[in-house]
């Protein structure tokens, strides 16, 4: 089972590693759109999802499917319900980093931002449970940087490659608007970190490794991540058959 999680600056090339990684990994990618959904179909009926499952499952329908199926199990084992899926769920989790860049003002916006860091938390833990993907953004590195068998990976790039990767990508009219729009987010992708984890995006303690694609190509940086996710898949097989192994010993 493999598991990476890329947080990136804008610009950076974050969605562009992680797909490329995950194409070369046969891995399922997911960015901040595709949790929405997924938090969406989970919170749809049970027989919404049974009728899914007569046709060929798209990936949001996979994943929802799987969530649903633990969320089942932790109630059955009175470890609770679910605390993250609700009407909204999907507008609240597609929530970019920009507009996170003013701290909350009013009781109600805190509690309304950290329903969001809780409700991205939960799915990510889940997803990463499920395994097999590749997860953009949302700090999947701080929030599995206890997880052994998940590889954390940063990626940040000088100003004026981030501007003109930002520029096109989004077709924006000049390189002002541009560097406008890194520097909000950038502000906001902060705050979010420091209100969420205690810590920034860029701290490279977050990181397994940091990819500075100013310096190197998205090609290369994909093929090394590549196969050190080979290698930590491979580590996190040996950690489950130790760990396996430790709780045989310690129940006899």
């Amino acid at each position: 089972m493999t598991v990476i999680t890329i947080e990136g600056r804008l610009g950076a090339g974050g969605p562009d590693l992680g797909r490329m990684v995950a194409k070369e990994l046969d891995l399922d990618f997911v960015d901040r759109l595709m949790l929405a959904d997924i938090a969406k179909r989970v919170g749809a009926t049970v027989t919404a999802l049974a009728d899914q499952e007569s046709r060929v499952p798209s990936l949001a329908n996979r994943f929802a499917q799987a969530i649903q199926r633990m969320l089942h199990r932790s109630a059955v084992a009175g470890m609770g319900g679910d605390p993250y899926f609700g009407p909204g769920i999907e507008q609240l989790l597609a929530r970019p980093y920009s507009e996170m860049e003013e701290p909350p003002h009013t009781s109600a916006e805190e509690v309304d931002e950290q329903h969001f860091i809780d409700t991205a938390a939960e799915v990510i833990n889940d997803l990463a449970e499920i395994g097999d993907v590749v997860l953009l953004g949302r700090g999947g590195g701080a929030i599995l940087h206890d997880n052994p068998t998940v590889l954390r990976v940063g990626v940040v790039a000088k100003m004026e490659h981030r501007v003109t990767r930002v520029q096109q990508q989004m077709r924006l009219e000049t390189p002002e608007e541009a560097e406008s729009l890194i520097e909000h987010t950038d502000l906001a992708q902060h705050r979010y970190f420091d209100s969420a984890f205690d810590s920034s995006p860029i701290d490279p303690l977050l990181y397994h490794f940091m990819w500075n694609t100013s310096d190197v190509s998205l090609e290369y940086a994909a093929q090394v991540t590549v196969d050190a996710a080979k290698v930590m898949s491979e580590k996190g097989l040996r950690w489950a058959e130790s760990a396996f192994a430790q709780t045989e010993i310690t129940s006899e």
